[in-house]
């Protein structure tokens, strides 16, 4: 029998998942809008950034040529420098702190900062690298060509994957001024970063559907041990006993749900909860008072329609009503609970 308390948390989880997935959702549409890319001209190259970007801003630091753009989606960064004679192993160990030189993928830390870095097929052998700091990530590739060291790079604080597809389609658009493009197996590389890297860097957009499901499931999980040790009939002479009834009272300014058990004697009627008597109620209390009804979703109940004050054994503090109190027990079959309580 589904008890009412766990339809309300479903009720209650559920427009929870609905409400942070749309947030999440509208997040993403903010930051990554659908204005239509434009193609830039830099330093030999071509390629194609979102229009979202505003204006450029060139500088200019020691040997690079920076063009800087701002927008809803970060800052994105060009940049170029002669290159010189050293290896591109050598220099991708410099520039992205590399405890020791390997293709990749590597994950590890340094200068403060959380890295992740791998080869790429870019125009021979290129780098992508990804820097968290804080709440701010980078995204990175370079590669050499026509006598220099290219660098791109966005720099945002919304780790979600839309952001990172959109830097890859940056990184796709890069024509040089032959017109020769990326490698062909360059899509399928980037395609494995995003899971590769982990959450640490790229959050998937499953999350905010997925924080309320385990934290409902967890409070489930924690609701079952309690209800299991509550609701258990202790060990009593009685000539009716059940466990594992869900039991609603409620009275003026007073609703509550509880697990429990009953037992019925001559003498009275005594809920338990947790093995120990949590309200006792004599038979004489119950003359004319009991009847059955039928309440959501078809579940049966003995509904008990008493007047105050009664009898708590625990709990007094919590439950004072002495006006009278409507206590409901729900049964699978409240037939042989309604007979032991009329004979």
């Amino acid at each position: 029998m589904v008890k009412r308390q766990t339809l309300f948390m479903v009720l209650v989880f559920a427009v929870l998942a609905i409400g942070m997935g749309t947030a999440a959702l509208t997040i993403q549409s903010k930051v990554t809008p659908k204005a239509p890319p434009r193609q830039v001209e830099f330093e030999g190259l071509t390629l194609r950034i979102p229009g979202s970007f505003g204006s450029p801003r060139r500088s200019r630091h020691e040997r690079w040529e920076k063009l800087s753009y701002s927008g809803v989606m970060g800052n994105l960064l060009l940049a170029a420098e002669p290159a010189d004679d050293r290896p591109l192993s050598q220099a991708f160990t410099q520039w992205f702190s590399l405890p020791g030189y390997a293709r990749g993928p590597l994950r590890y830390e340094a200068g403060g900062s959380r890295w992740y870095f791998r080869e790429i097929p870019f125009f021979g052998q290129g780098a992508y690298a990804l820097q968290k700091r804080g709440k701010t990530l980078q995204f990175i590739a370079c590669f050499s060509g026509n006598g220099r060291h290219y660098w791109i790079q966005l720099e945002t604080r919304n780790t979600i994957p839309s952001i990172m597809k959109a830097f890859h389609e940056v990184l796709l658009s890069v024509r040089e001024p032959d017109g020769s493009s990326p490698e062909p197996t360059l899509g399928a590389a980037l395609d494995t970063i995003a899971q590769d890297c982990g959450w640490r860097f790229i959050l998937p957009m499953t999350l905010p559907f997925m924080v309320p499901l385990i934290f409902l499931v967890l409070v489930f999980g924690i609701q079952l041990l309690v209800r299991g040790r509550s609701g258990r009939a202790p060990e009593v002479l009685a000539n009716f006993r059940e466990g594992g009834l869900e039991i609603l009272l409620s009275g003026p300014g007073q609703l509550q749900y509880l697990d429990g058990a009953i037992g019925v004697t001559a003498q009275a009627l005594t809920i338990y909860t947790f093995g120990t008597p949590f309200l006792v109620i004599p038979r004489s209390a119950l003359a004319g008072r009991v009847s059955t009804g039928e309440g959501w979703f078809g579940a049966k109940f003995v509904l008990l329609d008493l007047e105050g004050p009664l009898e708590f054994q625990k709990y007094k503090w919590k439950f004072r009503n002495k006006r009278g109190t409507k206590i409901k027990i729900y049964c699978a079959d409240p037939n042989p609970l309604y007979f032991a309580l009329m004979n």
